[in-house]
């Protein structure tokens, strides 16, 4: 068990770091899903939380990992 949350906290940390890298790269992504969805959504006022989100994923991941790692 405590494996999966390992690669958890790698899958959560790699998230958090392609949002807080490559910011606009997701906006462009997350627009195109959208368009193809048919779902009108404003994401320019979305657009400014990418660090925070991306802060949150990565602290997400530390906590994860530091649980795996003190379960062995």
């Amino acid at each position: 068990m405590e494996d999966l949350n390992i690669i958890r906290s790698i899958i959560f940390a790699v998230a958090g770091l392609i949002v807080i890298l490559f910011p606009k790269k997701v906006y462009k992504f997350q627009s195109y899903v959208l368009t193809k969805l048919h779902i009108k959504h404003n994401l320019r006022t979305e657009k400014k939380y990418y660090n925070y989100t991306g802060a949150i994923l990565i602290i997400i991941a530390i906590v994860l990992f530091a649980y795996s790692a003190t379960k062995n």
